[in-house]
């Protein structure tokens, strides 16, 4: 053992019990075996975990297509024509 680590399932259980961010844990959809259990979830090559509020967000986006057709990239809740302003920034960083 090193840093204070134990591999005892009672010192992993009192981790998560200390994580301050373990509040971040109800904000995302996690993936269940076959009983409905939390899997471990480690993939690095992926989108991540689902948070909870993307599936409202592309839920109003399709309802902005339903409802306006093209006209959505100007007249939606969020219009389409200016998505690219959004991550342009962070894209040429």
């Amino acid at each position: 053992m090193t840093s204070g680590y134990s591999r005892d399932e009672g010192w992993a259980l009192e981790q998560d019990r200390a994580d301050s961010l373990a509040w971040c844990r109800g904000q995302f959809e996690l993936p269940t075996d076959g009983s409905g259990r939390p899997l471990a979830y480690f993939c690095g090559n992926s989108l991540g975990l689902m948070p909870r509020s993307a599936r409202a967000a592309v839920e109003a986006v399709l309802a902005d297509w339903s409802r306006l057709g093209v006209e959505a990239h100007l007249d939606a809740g969020r219009p389409w024509y200016s998505y690219h302003e959004w991550f342009r920034d962070r894209l040429a960083r």
